[in-house]
Parts: C-alpha cells; structure tokens; sequence
C-alpha cells in the first residue's frame, strides 16, 4: 500500500495542535519536555521514519499506561509532535510531552532505552535531545512552521518549506485532541476581533 504524502500542515491539523497545547496548560498539564529525534542520523528513511516514530511512542505509552494501572498519579499521557524534513535538512520530529513533577530522568531514560531497543543500539549519540521547555504555546508555533503560509497571519507566526512527509505530519494525543477537548466540554478562547476605525 503506497502512504500518502504532505508538504505542509494544513489549517485544521495546526488549529488542532494549537488547541491541544492551550488546552493542557489550561489543565495545569503544560507540555513541558521537547524530544528532538533526528530519524535521518538514526539511519532510518523517509518510507520508515513514521512508522518507527509511531511505534516509539506508543512504547512509552503503554508503560506510561502501566505505571497509571499500578496506582501511580502520574495522569493521562498528554502529547503533540510534528514532523519536518526542510529540502537542506534532516529528517526529525519535534514532540511535546507532559511530565509530572519528579519523573523527569525517568522519562528521558525510558525514551532512550526504548529508542534503542528498537534500533539495537548501545548509544543514540546526537540524533535525540530532551530539554525542559517553558512556554508551550511559543514552541508550538515553531515545531508547526511547516504550516501553509496563506495561514501565517492567521496564526500569527512565521512559516517555511519544511519539506514532504511521508506518513502522518502530525500528532496529538487522545487526551488532548479534539475528540479529548470536546469529552471535557473545553472550548478555546475567542481571539479579540481588530478595531474598525
């Protein structure tokens, strides 16, 4: 079966990654850790590169989903990502994830060990980076740069060709996507309209 492709992100897949994020913080569940893999330094093509990111994070799912069933209060796995490939680039993801007080370390070394089972690695080298990050809405309109330009203004932020994808562009989890919003009856804020002078 041939996947299908994308050169950019569309309106809807932004706005939804947009509202994924205001609504985390909203609960008090900011997506505070930024994970950059770098598929390409991974030696994974671009016919694979979803597939093996799909598959990663759905490893940390589930142990994330063992942990909850063990009585631990660490909440739902709230998560976004967005793939990019830009023409002089590497491929890579940029994902967003919750983490609670005090499991930090933790969850780096579960990314990474996971990473590297599945690659039969000893050491990821430099292809991944995990950083605290601060203020989720700002990094959400850069990991989202790939959207269509017509919708910059409209965002409000800055775009650039960051390449076809092949596979899904972008991600957000089931706690915080739309169907999640809706299940919490959260509606976004209205933006202020512009003076009419």
């Amino acid at each position: 079966m041939t996947k299908y492709s994308t050169a950019q992100i569309g309106r809807k897949q932004a706005t939804n990654i947009f509202h994924a994020v205001r609504f985390a913080n909203d609960n008090g569940r900011p997506l505070n850790l930024m994970v950059t893999i770098n598929l390409t330094d991974l030696g994974l093509s671009d016919e694979k590169a979803g597939d093996f990111f799909r598959e990663a994070r759905a490893r940390v799912a589930r142990w994330w989903k063992y942990q909850r069933d063990k009585g631990r209060p660490i909440g739902t796995f709230d998560d976004v990502a967005a793939h990019a490939h830009p023409p002089s680039g590497r491929r890579h993801v940029h994902w967003l994830v919750h983490v609670p007080n005090g499991a930090r370390f933790e969850i780096d070394a579960i990314i990474e060990s996971r990473l590297r089972k599945m690659l039969n690695l000893d050491c990821l080298g430099n292809a991944v980076e995990i950083k605290d990050v601060g203020n989720s809405g700002t990094l959400a309109k850069y990991i989202l740069r790939g959207t269509e330009p017509a919708f910059a203004d409209y965002f409000k932020m800055w775009t650039s060709d960051e390449g076809t994808i092949i596979g899904r562009r972008v991600h957000a989890s089931h706690s915080i996507n739309r169907a999640g919003r809706e299940r919490a009856g959260w509606k976004p804020k209205r933006r202020p309209r512009a003076s009419q002078g």
